[in-house]
């Protein structure tokens, strides 16, 4: 019924998915990746017999681009797209966004991002926080879920005796072939406390799928599930913690000290060399510390 699509982000194998669920009255896609990935979105649903044109729901846990950067590509091939209503008016007028994406990511941009297509307000369905909707014949129920971003929900898909919860970033990055959980902080939204309550909200729930955006299927039954939230709560915390005295000194310190301690980190948890470079690098180091710099430090 749930089949993980490889969009190809940052040409990396692994490192972002799509998930097309087959419901008894259509199609479904929970996430769509980014617009520079719409051509390699395309070719993972015709490669499971499904053509853009048969999605009729897209759902969006959030509007980064690299969960909803197709969203317009979709929209003009009717799909309705469901997302937190803080995130409707920058899928129907996209440009900061666009400008926020660009700042954050830089060079990278227009290689691995692209620009949001503007979406329909007539294509937008407002993922109300506990609203409960059927798509595809399947029962939904969306929560609010803030704390990567304040638009951020996590999608319940309840079938039959099994309830699948779509996590976005809520969970964070599994790295592919380790147990590492990278978190990851971008601005401007970046806030800790909202975060931990959100995991505990899905706790409650008593999920016995766990489906990340980075990182496919972690967990497919509640005992897994459980674990896997304690080691995601775990992270957060330890993440926060090195961040928020980080942001008080310099960023020439920071960022390789930042680098070292992550990689570190992560070779105990078993990332390979390959995987390493793909995917704990320095950009990635810079973009949480931008995240935590507007949660931590004072504005002017």
């Amino acid at each position: 019924m749930i089949t993980p699509i490889d969009v190809g982000y940052l040409g990396v194998m692994g490192a972002a998915n799509a998930f097309l669920v087959r419901g008894p009255q259509g199609h479904v896609l929970v996430e769509c990746g980014p617009a520079a990935c719409f051509d390699t979105l395309v070719a993972g649903l015709r490669a499971h017999a499904c053509a853009p044109t048969d999605i009729g729901d897209l759902l969006l846990t959030h509007i980064h681009l690299d969960h909803a950067g197709g969203a317009g590509h979709l929209a003009a091939q009717g799909a309705r797209v469901h997302v937190h209503p803080f995130g409707k008016p920058h899928l129907v007028d996209p440009a900061k966004l666009i400008a926020s994406s660009r700042r954050v990511h830089g060079g990278a941009y227009d290689r691995f991002y692209g620009d949001l297509l503007p979406v329909p307000q007539h294509s937008i369905v407002e993922a109300r926080d506990g609203a409960r909707i059927t798509a595809g014949g399947l029962r939904w129920r969306a929560l609010h879920t803030p704390g990567h971003a304040h638009h951020h929900v996590v999608w319940m898909l309840e079938h039959e005796a099994e309830r699948h919860a779509f996590m976005g970033d809520l969970a964070g990055i599994l790295v592919p072939e380790s147990r590492h959980i990278a978190v990851p902080t971008p601005p401007p939204e970046f806030d800790p406390q909202a975060w931990r309550t959100s995991l505990g909200r899905v706790f409650t729930e008593g999920p016995s799928h766990l489906w990340l955006t980075h990182g496919g299927c972690v967990a497919k039954h509640p005992r897994d599930v459980e674990a896997f939230l304690h080691r995601a709560l775990a992270r957060l915390a330890e993440t926060t913690e090195w961040l928020q005295d980080a942001v008080k000194r310099a960023d020439a310190e920071v960022v390789p000290e930042g680098l070292a301690r992550e990689r570190t980190l992560a070779a105990e948890d078993g990332v390979n060399d390959r995987r390493m470079r793909e995917f704990i690098d320095e950009a990635f180091v810079r973009m949480n510390l931008g995240g935590a710099r507007r949660a931590f430090l004072p504005r002017d």
